[in-house]
């Protein structure tokens, strides 16, 4: 590492190898900022792959849109021998592939397809298929309490309507994501890559593909011939209009599927999503009066907390609390489903806690089964924030509470405060004095 490419970009570490070409991450020496540098594996590289390789830097230096990484430069390196090596120097995306990432809410998985959805439309209007939309290629950067969509690798996209380059193809791509007609030999479309994306939703929903099997050839002949099971059957409260989507873009005949990317995104858009417990939006004091704490404090609370999704502050009481109801004040507009407080000064026992959250959250007692089950059918695909205050005074029930909410709720947060750490995994800890613990 350290090496010196065209004189601008000093390549500091791999990051990323795929099948055409290897992903540096490098520094632009002029505009002072890092970028992904992809350069051409000669080793494992053929005429196909040559070609495909260029084919991707032209289209992707033509595309500009939020939601698909920008290209900044596309050219060569001079080897000193024969061959040159082509690189593309992309921007570099600090984020997790969609297929790294699991337990997706509703709200999470229309937010995702909606952002992709919009990618797509925006490379269809320009004239390309994309041919490779799959959870690998998706990477999601947080930006503040929400995902922000990135797509990556336009190596197999194509103008609409061009043939293959020689040797390549129909089935180029992942198996589990191609559409019916491509393993029937047509040429990919729009209706492709949707077919794709119902793939992808698809994953989202259930944590597996829609087809399966060691052998590619039975998965071919899966989106060929076999009928998909229906989501619900993996997921039993999923919303009748999501799994119509999904279903919809999974038919084996193009003209079945939606139109355009902009129809499934409005179809996305019209999802509602009815979940257990309360409709309020929250029960923080109107406004939080008795809140108070400098403005670099919320600040830096509200980071920790995009960071992490539990928080604790640490300190004598009063302080805590105040900090506490300011940075909820904040934050009632980054969640969808509100800022909850539970104040537990007046709980009778640590019994009890559970049933206060219980009741200020709005899950419903049900003598046939365990109130836990209740809070986390309530909370489940809720986006919310939960203040827990004096976690102190009971610390085994928060302990449980909070473990058992963090493990099946995965847009919840909790911002507690305690004057002692609750010492549960991926907790970060803020004293009021400026000082942080992990």
């Amino acid at each position: 590492m350290g090496s010196l490419i065209n004189n601008r970009y000093r390549l500091d570490e791999e990051i990323g190898r795929g099948g055409m070409g290897i992903i540096y991450r490098a520094h632009d020496l002029p505009n002072d900022r890092d970028v992904a540098l992809k350069i051409i594996n000669l080793d494992s590289a053929n005429a196909l792959t040559l070609q495909q390789f260029s084919r991707e830097a032209e289209i992707t230096a033509q595309l500009n849109h939020p939601h698909i990484v920008a290209v900044y430069e596309t050219g060569s390196v001079d080897t000193g021998g024969q061959d040159s090596l082509p690189f593309i120097a992309m921007e570099l995306v600090q984020g997790t592939s969609l297929d790294k990432i699991r337990g997706f809410t509703y709200a999470s998985i229309i937010d995702i397809g909606t952002q992709i959805c919009d990618a797509l439309e925006y490379a269809h209007d320009q004239g390309y298929v994309y041919r490779d939309l799959k959870p690998g290629n998706v990477i999601l950067e947080k930006r503040g309490f929400r995902y922000f969509v990135k797509l990556l690798d336009f190596g197999l996209a194509r103008p609409r309507g061009e043939t293959y380059l020689p040797n390549e193809s129909s089935l180029a791509g992942t198996v589990f994501y191609l559409a019916p007609e491509l393993i029937a030999g047509q040429p990919a479309d729009i209706g492709s890559d949707l077919y794709a994306l119902g793939a992808t939703l698809y994953e989202m929903v259930t944590g597996r593909v829609p087809f399966s099997n060691f052998d590619e050839r039975n998965v071919l002949s899966q989106h060929l011939e076999e009928q998909v099971a229906p989501p619900s059957q993996s997921r039993n409260d999923m919303p009748p209009a999501l799994e119509t989507i999904i279903l919809r873009l999974l038919e084996k005949d193009p003209k079945d599927r939606f139109a355009s990317a902009s129809d499934v995104r409005c179809a996305l858009e019209q999802v509602i999503i009815v979940a257990p417990g309360s409709a309020a939006h929250g029960n923080l004091p109107q406004p939080p009066t008795d809140s108070k704490g400098s403005e670099n404090e919320v600040t830096q609370v509200i980071q920790l907390l995009e960071a992490s999704r539990l928080v604790t502050l640490l300190n004598h009481g009063a302080d805590a609390s105040s900090l506490a109801l300011a940075v909820g004040a904040q934050l009632t507009d980054q969640f969808a489903d509100g800022v909850w407080l539970a104040q537990l000064e007046s709980v009778a026992g640590p019994g009890m806690v559970l049933q206060t959250v219980a009741s200020i959250l709005g899950a419903r007692e049900n003598p046939s089964r365990p109130l836990t089950v209740s809070l986390i059918e309530t909370l489940r695909e809720k986006n919310l924030l939960l203040l827990l205050d004096h976690c102190e005074l009971f610390p085994g029930a928060c302990v449980q509470l909070v473990e058992t909410i963090l493990s099946s709720c995965p847009d919840l947060h909790i911002l507690a405060t305690s004057r002692q750490p609750l010492n549960v995994s991926a907790e970060v800890c803020y004293r009021t004095v400026s000082e942080t613990c992990n």
